[in-house]
Formats: structure tokens, C-alpha cells, sequence
């Protein structure tokens, strides 16, 4: 039986795998990861170079090293899926070569941990806030109590008036009601809407009264053709194109240009 890998696009016998101790071995410590699968095959697979697959050894030596972060899992797995798309946007422009350790990871882990917190510690601030102001006036509304309701309450504090942020925000909102596999946490949710905005601002989305229309065109198509949650490049994929501009008059022909220089020269000297 072969099996081909959604990453790399390699493919293998699945006896093979059950052949080769490593393999075995790998099989079971990626089968144990439950949500963290996905973006951790992902993950591995940047450290695959483009002349040759990544042996069942080094592929469970990777995968070990990861396992051995301290790190909370979502976090964990938040960090993987933005280092597999940093990585890979880099790829593309030919700026860098597979990974050879985790240091990347590592350094991504640290910011996405940060933001954790911070998230966290605002929507405490947003209960404790809400809890004071409801000891005054009772018939205020409660805060968003589930961790989804959180997500999509901080999604719109952090659009504010900024036009690309707010249709960021509206599109995310949206794919978080439909509950996509694959969501993020509401704690991490600010940073994946933070990675979307780079995204789209580097593929030259800064336009708004061009854009914007695109933007809502592009989330409109993730919403009715995708059952897991979508990565930037998925929406990149589904922009209409822009309408073409108008284009600038033929100049005029060099002799006209000349004859313009001269008649100008000779009117100067007769002044």
C-alpha cells in the first residue's frame, strides 16, 4: 500500500514503514499527537531538502526534539503552523534552505507563549472590568462567556478603524462561527489575525478602495468551500484580480518633441 505525504509530496509503502523500526516508531509518535498531527507533518516537513526525502530516523529524531519542548500543545501547534508558513512564503522567493534545527520554532514558540499571556490577562481584565461595572448598573450585558464568544470579542477590539484589520477580523469572525477544524484558541486567535494582516500587506493588499471589495470576495470563498480552518495563502488564491487601470496617453512622437524644444528656444530669445 503507498502512501503519499500532503507536505512534501512524497511518496512510500506503508510496509515500509511498518518494516523499518524507525518508521514504526514514527507512526506511533505522530499517531499520539492528536491535534498537533497536522501541523506537526508540516512541520517536519521543511526540514526536507529538495534533492532528497527525510529518512524515518531523522524524522523521528526531529519529531522527539519537538516533543521534548516545554510548551503548552496549542501554543505549540499555533507555533508550528506560523513557522511552516513563514518558512514556506520564504521558500517561494528562494530566500532560504530547510531547517536544521528548532531554533526558528523555538523563537516563534516564545512570541506565540507571550501573546498567550497577554491574551489571556486582558480577557481576565475584561471580566474583572465587566464584574465591577455590573455591581453599578445590573442590566448590564454579560461578557462573552465561552471561549469562542472570547475569541470573536477580541478579534473586533483589535480591528478598531483600521479597514484591512476590520475585514481580517470580519472574515475570521465568521469561520470561527462555523467552527472549522483546525481553529485556533481564542488566546492565540489575535496572533494568527496579526500573521494574516503581514500576509496580505506583503502580498500588496493596501489599497482599499481596490482591495477591500477583493478581501470580502476571497473570504466569501473560503467560507462556502472549506471545511478546515484556512491558512492566508488559501485566501491569496481566491482574490478576484484587480481591475485593470487606465492606461496613459501614447507619447507623442520624438519629432513633435523636437519641433516643441525649438519653437520654445526661439520664442525665449525673442523675449
Amino acid at each position: 500500500m503507498k502512501l503519499r505525504c500532503p507536505v512534501c509530496h512524497s511518496s512510500n509503502s506503508l510496509d515500509a514503514y511498518a518494516a523499518d523500526e524507525a518508521g514504526r516508531e514514527l507512526l506511533g509518535v505522530l499517531a499520539a499527537t492528536g491535534p498537533l498531527f497536522r501541523p506537526f507533518v508540516q512541520y517536519l516537513g521543511l526540514f526536507r531538502s529538495a534533492q532528497r526525502d527525510l529518512s524515518h530516523a531523522r524524522a523521528l529524531k526531529l519529531a522527539k526534539e519537538v516533543l521534548a519542548i516545554p510548551a503548552d500543545p496549542q501554543a505549540l501547534a499555533t507555533a508550528m503552523q506560523e513557522t511552516v508558513e513563514s518558512i514556506r512564503a520564504k521558500q517561494q522567493t528562494g530566500e532560504t534552505r530547510p531547517l536544521k534545527n528548532h531554533n526558528y520554532l523555538k523563537r516563534v514558540l516564545e512570541s506565540v507563549t507571550v501573546a498567550q499571556q497577554e491574551q489571556g490577562a486582558r480577557f481576565q481584565d475584561q471580566e474583572r472590568s465587566v464584574q465591577i461595572r455590573k455591581s453599578f448598573d445590573p442590566n448590564l450585558e454579560p461578557a462573552p462567556k465561552g471561549k469562542r464568544a472570547q475569541g470573536m470579542a477580541a478579534l473586533a477590539q483589535w480591528a478598531e478603524t483600521d479597514w484591512l484589520k476590520i475585514e481580517i477580523a470580519q472574515g475570521l469572525i465568521a469561520l470561527i462561527g462555523l467552527g472549522r477544524e483546525g481553529a485556533p484558541a481564542a488566546e492565540t486567535i489575535i496572533v494568527t489575525a496579526s500573521l494574516w494582516e503581514t500576509m496580505l500587506i506583503d502580498a500588496g493588499l493596501n489599497i482599499e478602495h481596490v482591495d477591500q471589495k477583493r478581501i470580502k470576495i476571497g473570504f466569501k470563498e473560503l467560507l462556502t468551500r472549506f471545511e478546515k480552518w484556512p491558512e492566508p495563502k488559501d485566501l491569496l488564491a481566491r482574490l478576484p484580480r484587480r481591475p485593470e487601470r487606465n492606461r496613459l496617453d501614447v507619447p507623442p512622437p520624438i519629432d513633435d518633441i523636437k519641433k516643441g524644444k525649438a519653437f520654445f528656444k526661439k520664442l525665449g530669445r525673442n523675449c
